[in-house]
């Protein structure tokens, strides 16, 4: 097998780069390789000791990766790729969902500051939507929260019995971000849509596959089999014809994503609302606690 990372020094470079992040830390952060035999490509979300956590850092390195190499490398042909699989570092998490840390100190900053910044982190990680192949979330542990959405955006996800899907964000006292709104009523339908956002569920991996949330359930548990059922489906996809292929994926996600632009602003509007309460932050300890929030009523501040 002729895999490569070696590829990606020769996909165009942008010509310029968020201040915040060097490109080592973009570089660390997501990792691509590409197999040249199957034209299978892999995006790995790589920070294991936060169990792949979605920060505004990884959101940069991703956005870059996507929009300014591999989206132009896909056009150009230096990138010779056919389909990708998303996938977490490590053998614990696909993603934990976003940083607690950075969302429970937007307490402080002003509503439209706070959609502004929402609807840019959301949109850093959905422009994974941009990518002209098929995508497939190797779900190898537990996707959360954003983590979750992320997987839900791909176009199609391959899990384990032990993989945990959840849209915990109720739970954590604010409105679901990341297009879940959006993304969940297409995947399962409406009404187990609202279940699962209204109540925090989390499904397994079993229930993920009973109700057409995952494709696929690997054979075994461990992360590895995860990722090689992704990279099986992947490669089925990749031998086809890739002008079929290509056109396929764009033709089904125009139509998915009719409404979504309007999603995001709405979910970002409501996540800022959610941050202003002087309740916000009593979720995150509670989950934190491993307890049951204990929020204040609706016309409380």
């Amino acid at each position: 097998m002729n895999v490569t990372n070696a590829l990606i020094s020769r996909i165009p470079r942008p010509l310029h780069r968020s201040a915040s992040t060097t490109a080592a830390t973009a570089s660390d952060l997501v990792l691509f390789s590409l197999d040249e035999k199957t034209k299978v490509a892999t995006l790995t979300l790589n920070s294991p000791s936060t169990f792949n956590a979605l920060t505004v850092e990884m959101g940069e390195a991703f956005e870059d990766m996507i929009t300014n190499r591999l989206v132009p490398g896909l056009k150009s042909g230096e990138v010779n790729a056919n389909s990708l699989v998303l996938c977490g570092a490590g053998d614990k998490a696909f993603s934990a969902g976003g940083d607690l840390k950075w969302l429970k100190g937007l307490r402080h900053n002003p509503v439209h500051v706070n959609a502004d910044n929402m609807i840019s982190f959301y949109r850093s990680f959905l422009c994974i939507r941009d990518l002209q192949i098929p995508t497939i979330a190797a779900i190898n542990g537990p996707a959360i929260g954003a983590g979750a959405c992320l997987a839900t955006a791909c176009d199609m996800r391959v899990a384990s019995s032990r993989s945990k899907i959840g849209y915990t964000f109720a739970s954590l006292g604010i409105h679901a971000g990341m297009g879940g709104s959006h993304f969940l009523p297409l995947s399962i339908g409406r009404s187990l849509a609202n279940e699962a956002l209204l109540t925090g569920k989390i499904y397994s991996g079993d229930e993920a596959l009973e109700v057409g949330l995952v494709n696929k359930l690997a054979q075994t548990d461990d992360s590895a089999a995860v990722k090689g059922e992704a990279m099986e489906l992947a490669k089925k996809i990749a031998q086809q014809h890739p002008l079929a292929v290509r056109t396929m994926t764009k033709s089904i996600r125009l139509k998915e994503d009719e409404g979504l632009d309007a999603a995001l602003r709405r979910e970002a509007y409501a996540q800022a609302m959610c941050y202003a309460r002087d309740d916000w932050g009593e979720g995150i300890d509670a989950n934190v606690e491993r307890r049951d929030g204990n929020f204040d009523d609706y016309l409380s501040k």
